[in-house]
């Protein structure tokens, strides 16, 4: 029988790799977390974002979502603006480089989608789709 966790260990690793190297050195300056960050943003951009709600959305700590969220600020990602009524609430906003970045990245995960996916069926893909969230679910029920 084949060790699944080895295949799959291995293929991740894989896609690290490619990434890695057709990334321009720009987009190495930006983490996963940064992109799901922006991600979120983009898919909130009619709702104010907080810090709670990256904390809350993402299971991370005050302190660590202080901590993106003020490296994001500063490699101008994201930009923390001021509430009416509220001095203390500065809602999230994704800049014009946010987009930018959050474009490349979505244009890097189709490249790579498609590559990993080459020559599979559209049966093929949904039936992979359905066997790998069935181990997530696996992974996320309490061992044995």
């Amino acid at each position: 029988m084949q060790d699944i966790g080895k295949q799959v260990a291995a293929i991740n690793h894989a896609i690290k790799r490619e990434i890695e190297k057709e990334t321009k050195c720009d987009l190495m300056r930006f983490s996963v977390s940064n992109g799901n960050i922006l991600m979120y943003l983009h898919d909130h951009k009619d709702e104010d974002v907080f810090q709670k709600n990256i904390e809350e959305t993402f299971g991370i700590t005050r302190s660590s979502a202080s901590k993106v969220i003020s490296l994001m600020e500063a490699k101008g990602l994201i930009e923390r603006c001021g509430v009416s009524g509220d001095a203390r609430l500065k809602k999230l906003t994704i800049t014009d480089l946010g987009e930018n970045v959050r474009q490349k990245m979505i244009e890097g995960r189709d490249k790579m989608e498609k590559r990993l996916t080459k020559d599979f069926s559209e049966e093929e893909k949904e039936l992979l789709n359905r066997l790998l969230l069935k181990m997530r679910k696996n992974l996320e029920e309490k061992g044995e």
